[in-house]
């Protein structure tokens, strides 16, 4: 019978004893420690990052190894450091800066003897052989689908660094062809996986222009037996009875042209933008607020022609593109300047996704019907202004939820969560809310006074009292 009650564990000098885990951790945790490299490819939300912490704590406990290497996507990169210090007794540092800054970082890292080193895909490149000077135990790669192109610098620098054992973290093994998990593999045994092609030659059928694209696969029963030899696998239906909602935060930071702008507005009150021949004057706070959570979202909110830079819709297209690998999902934004960006991004993918909008130019006559289409389709995104689909829709369809970005009241945020949290949806699966917030910045600001001031904010009218009040929460220097 499948239990979700936390279970003791064995005590480890480099986990906190206060962390405690679900059976499929513990499960987890003990195949992987028995494993030398391996695959762990959990469906999002069963805690791949703590179990492959734990794993590596137990090598440090065997005296086995010394110092651990995270490669992770740039957008994550501070979600892990987050989960070192809230679970771990691992010290650790994060590359960042510029080059110059990044090579004094090493050097300090080396001095200080650090547990853990995080970095991003994008340094390996620049650093690998420094990496591989430094002599890790360990490299855990997350979201290693990031390296299915065998081809890519990012790949071919990721394949060249050394390691006793690597662990490799990612709920996307397999995106499209069965090629994609040559790199993954190799990574693991590079001794029993040596060659792409003669991969390739066995596993992937040819067809197309001059018979040289890859249209399927063969010797499919070998492969699987193959991948599932070096892969833990589970599902959330299969390990977890969890509550109805379950909230997840996810932590991202503004990438430097957001930074860049959302500075000139939090200090200066005004924006330079390309669109207009004068600096821009934002009338009042509320009115400054609104615009620094729209640059928390996209530069593109702001204005069109400063492009779309977001480390935040990194993070969001990665997970739309896991979740509806097998399941639809909803997305909430409360601008439509993100709303587009999210579009114009997941429109690019090949093959597509199916993409649905509802917004305040969606007839309110075809707006369940644009409901319907999505949920009765494959697996697709449905991206959804707040102010428009807050209320009065069925998306049962979808167990999952991204609020790009929150209202400041909590009851129509709530409101938007039951479109999919209803009569009529599947009570043996939870439904899993996660939202994104920009690390030192209005939003996180906003989300610790929304739980504090609770009720402060239950309502729905926005009165010149209620901004009053939002207003003084906002300037409250003690809720950081």
């Amino acid at each position: 019978m499948t239990t979700t009650a936390p279970t003791a564990r064995k005590s480890l000098v480099k986990i906190k004893d206060s962390v405690t885990f679900y059976p499929h951790q513990l499960d987890g945790i003990r195949d992987l420690a028995r494993r030398s490299s391996f695959l762990l490819c959990d469906e999002m939300g069963l805690g791949k990052t703590l179990q492959a912490l734990v794993v590596a704590a137990i090598d440090f406990e065997r005296q086995w190894a010394k110092r651990v290497l995270v490669v992770s996507p740039a957008t994550i990169k501070w979600n892990w450091f987050d989960e070192i210090r809230a679970f771990t007794n691992f010290t650790a540092m994060v590359l960042d800066g510029t080059p110059k800054v990044r090579n004094e970082q090493l050097d300090t890292y080396t001095a200080r003897d650090f547990d853990i080193l995080i970095v991003n895909y994008e340094q390996v490149v620049a650093h690998k052989d420094k990496f591989n000077q430094m002599g890790f135990d360990i490299i855990i790669f997350d979201e290693a689908h990031y390296c299915k192109n065998y081809k890519s610098q990012r790949t071919k620098a990721c394949t060249a660094l050394k390691a006793n054992r690597k662990f490799l973290l990612t709920g996307s093994p397999l995106l499209n062809q069965a090629n994609e998990l040559w790199s993954l593999l190799h990574m693991i045994d590079p001794a029993a996986y040596p060659n792409y092609w003669r991969f390739v030659s066995r596993y992937c059928v040819f067809g197309g222009y001059k018979d040289k694209q890859i249209v399927g696969t063969k010797n499919s029963k070998e492969l699987t037996t193959k991948v599932q030899s070096v892969m833990l696998r589970r599902l959330k239906r299969d390990v977890l009875d969890l509550p109805d909602k379950q909230h997840i935060i996810v932590r991202v930071d503004l990438c430097a042209e957001q930074k860049e702008l959302y500075e000139q507005a939090q200090d200066e009150m005004k924006m330079d933008l390309p669109s207009s021949p004068t600096p821009v004057e934002m009338e009042n706070a509320l009115v400054k607020f609104l615009r620094l959570k729209q640059i928390c979202g996209t530069t593109f909110a702001i204005d069109p022609a400063l492009g779309d830079h977001s480390f935040k819709l990194d993070r969001v297209f990665d997970m739309v593109e896991e979740i509806t690998q097998t399941e639809h999902v909803v997305l909430f934004t409360q601008f439509r300047g993100v709303q587009a960006a999210i579009v114009k991004r997941l429109e690019a993918i090949k093959p597509a996704i199916p993409i649905y909008q509802l917004n305040g130019d969606t007839p309110m006559k075809d707006r369940v019907g644009t409901v319907t289409a999505w949920g009765n389709n494959r697996p697709g995104a449905i991206v959804c202004m707040l102010q428009v689909a807050g209320v009065g829709l069925n998306m049962t369809q979808s167990k999952k939820c991204i609020f790009v970005d929150k209202l400041f009241v909590p009851k129509l945020n709530e409101q938007a969560e039951d479109r999919l949290h209803r009569i009529g949806a599947d009570k043996t699966q939870p439904v899993q809310i996660f939202q994104l917030i920009c690390r030192n910045t209005i939003e996180n600001r906003i989300e610790t006074i929304l739980k504090r001031k609770q009720k402060l904010f239950d309502t729905l009218i926005e009165d010149s009292q209620w901004k009053r009040e939002l207003y003084k929460a906002l300037m409250e220097k003690d809720e950081v």
